[in-house]
């Protein structure tokens, strides 16, 4: 094996006999400086650009809801997510959310705290890659943990510093602040930062941990037998108790629940990954992890080789917890979530591989651009590309071969020939119902700009990102004053155009209602309303809990922890099988399928009967649709910016009028 990545001086040996910390104290980065400062002002450009606030959406609908049910537990007393206990009973983001949320109100708070987690994710994973990248590469890598896609779940849900709040970017960042520690050799701070870690988000927080466990086995097994020890006690004593969660590790889940979970939530189930592209993505990170473990030494081989293990391990429990024993524990705690440090490690592999490779020759040159171009289609091809390029990277660094020029040429020429197959399939997936599902720029069919979009989403962002911080760095690094004043041009641009971008908002996620629209129904709806009323909202959960401020009756996103609780898979699927009756979009099982590229058919018209049928359920209180069902409807709401009309129809009326006949 060479020593091929570039490695900081290890630290003095210490007197004979003193132990010897684990690993080499590492240094920082040379004395901060204006260059320093221009480059963390085109990072948080670049982090204006990949990571513009969308509004209350995906998980943040669910966080959001368990805070207001923290201010207000009688409104949402009978709210399907809530009836049989969430998941926030571990964590304590919610209370600290419901504090932002009461002293700044929803969207204000919200914003405020995904910016100060924003904010420390930045600086962890710069504590984090400042201690094992330099110079230009060292922001070339930040940026690229914002450009590229960072997805590391199975259905592209989930990625590394999400645009929208959640507790995983508190965890991933204090997760990088605690694996930058245990480099430094500073491991006692792990024993504040991982626990503040699992407060913050448990699930986040086992990767680290196992990571941490393993990287300090690694050097010495001693220091770990203990701690392992000890787990195995306090497991095996609450499985026998029957102390959370532990009770569950001797648990399995039955037929029943797991058909639901299977159907509805298919994220944490093994069956239901979509093989083709879940192995591209797993073999593209893997690779160059393990590419980047080989060709370093010391401490740096056992960072990259514990982040392999550790995402290899997660991926084994799911396989076992979810295809072999369906036990309970094991699908609760989604060990598939250790991916997140394989995702975080590769990226910094690719950003260390180039730094040390890159001037080494056209040979290293071709295969790096091969593994840019494997991460490009690591939806697709991708994988067998990036195994090809690392194992070929790997043997080049051992034994150095001159590549004749006519191979080199046929090399440069299957390199293209893969490429067009890329644009090809950039192409193909622009005019695809759904090509920007995962990224905050999206487009409409046939507009002219959603080609670019998708070159952007799938790669084009990576590489703008590396000239741009590539030309800030070396236009810096010069005395001149046209250099500097250049240098300082292009942060300019990039910010300007970055909060442009950020204000027009090629696309949002934010709750589809105007200010008048919002005053309108709630003048119009909620008199008529209880306060422990359970309202049915087409389409959109959001409009009850955040613009009526009342439980809702059933929605997908209401049954995404049914695999925490049997009772609320078992009610969830019963309530949302009563609403496909009226046909709305938010409860067509179809649009939760494999196939998210297509787009969901029309919803049909609801009729009386439909209406009476869904009614006819007790636990349902009020219905609000867009469509006028006769003379039904007991208020109307209009939104004149989107041109919306709202019919609320009141349950206990058509429950009493149904038995009158």
């Amino acid at each position: 094996m060479t020593q091929a990545l570039p490695q900081l001086p290890a630290a003095p040996a210490g007197p004979p006999g003193a132990a010897q910390p684990l690993a080499p104290p590492l240094q920082l980065a040379a004395r901060w400086g204006a260059r320093q400062s221009l480059m963390l002002l085109a990072l948080l450009a670049v982090w204006l650009y990949a990571r513009p606030w969308a509004g209350i959406w995906h998980d943040t609908r669910l966080y959001a809801a368990q805070a207001l049910r923290l201010l207000h537990p009688g409104q949402f007393e009978h709210d399907l997510y809530f009836m049989f206990g969430s998941q926030d009973q571990f964590t304590l983001f919610s209370p600290l959310y419901s504090v932002f949320i009461q002293a700044l109100g929803l969207d204000a708070g919200s914003q405020l705290l995904h910016a100060l987690g924003s904010a420390l994710w930045l600086a962890a994973a710069w504590y984090l890659l400042s201690g094992l990248l330099r110079g230009a590469m060292l922001w070339v890598g930040l940026a690229w943990l914002l450009l590229l896609p960072t997805d590391y779940d199975p259905i592209r849900a989930i990625s590394l510093a999400e645009p929208y709040l959640t507790p995983r970017i508190f965890a991933e960042a204090l997760g990088m602040l605690a694996i930058a520690c245990l480099l430094r050799g500073k491991w006692r701070w792990l024993a504040l930062l991982l626990p503040l870690s699992l407060v913050t988000h448990p699930l986040m927080t086992l990767g680290t941990l196992l990571f941490a466990l393993l990287y300090l086995a690694s050097d010495d097994p001693r220091r770990v037998v203990p701690l392992l020890a000890a787990g195995v006690l306090v497991a095996g004593a609450g499985a026998v108790l029957g102390f959370l969660p532990f009770q569950r590790l001797l648990q399995t889940m039955d037929p029943e629940w797991y058909a639901g979970v299977f159907r509805l939530t298919g994220l944490v189930t093994w069956e239901r990954w979509n093989f083709t592209e879940v192995a591209s993505r797993v073999t593209v990170a893997f690779s160059l992890v393990l590419a980047a473990a080989w060709l370093s030494t010391g401490w740096r081989a056992r960072f990259y080789y514990c982040a392999a293990l550790t995402g290899a391990l997660g991926l084994l429990a799911t396989w076992l917890g979810t295809s072999v024993f369906h036990n309970v524990l094991l699908l609760q705690i989604q060990a598939w979530r250790a991916l997140w440090l394989v995702q975080l490690a590769s990226v910094i592999a690719l950003a260390a591989l180039l730094a040390a490779c890159w001037q080494r020759g056209r040979v290293f040159q071709l295969v790096l651009a091969a593994c840019m171009l494997g991460i490009f289609a690591r939806d697709s091809y991708g994988g067998l590309v990036t195994l090809l390029a690392c194992a070929i990277l790997c043997w080049q660094a051992g034994q150095p071969a001159p590549l004749p020029d006519r191979l080199y040429g046929y090399a440069c020429g299957l390199l293209l020939a893969v490429l067009s197959i890329w644009v090809a399939g950039v192409d193909a997936q622009s005019s695809a119902p759904l090509s920007a599902l995962y990224w905050n720029y999206g487009v409409e069919i046939g507009d002219p700009m959603q080609w670019a979009v998708t070159l952007l989403r799938l790669g084009g962002n990576a590489l703008l990102g590396m000239v741009l911080m590539l030309a800030i760095w070396h236009a810096a690094g010069r005395r001149q004053l046209l250099a500097w004043s250049l240098a300082a041009g292009m942060v300019g641009v990039a910010a300007a155009g970055a909060l442009w971008l950020r204000q027009v908002g090629i696309s949002s996620e934010q709750i589809k209602i105007s200010a008048a629209g919002l005053r309108a129904v709630q003048a119009a709806f909620l008199p008529l309303m209880p306060a422990p009323a359970s309202v049915y909202w087409e389409d959109d959960v959001r409009f009850s809990w955040f613009v009526l401020q009342r439980a809702s009756y059933a929605s997908h996103p209401q049954v995404y922890g049914m695999v925490f609780n049997r009772g609320n898979a078992i009610e969830g699927v019963r309530r949302l099988h009563r609403l496909e009756r009226l046909g709305t979009a938010d409860v067509d099982s179809s649009r939760y399928q494999r196939d998210t590229n297509r787009m969901p058919a029309s919803p049909k018209l609801a009729n009386a009967d439909d209406i009476a049928y869904v009614c006819a359920d007790v636990a349902l209180d009020f219905v609000v649709l867009t469509q006028e069902l006769g003379k039904l409807a007991v208020a109307r709401a209009d939104d004149p910016l989107y041109d919306r009309h709202y019919f609320l129809y009141d349950c206990a009326r058509l429950r009493a009028s149904h038995a009158s006949r």
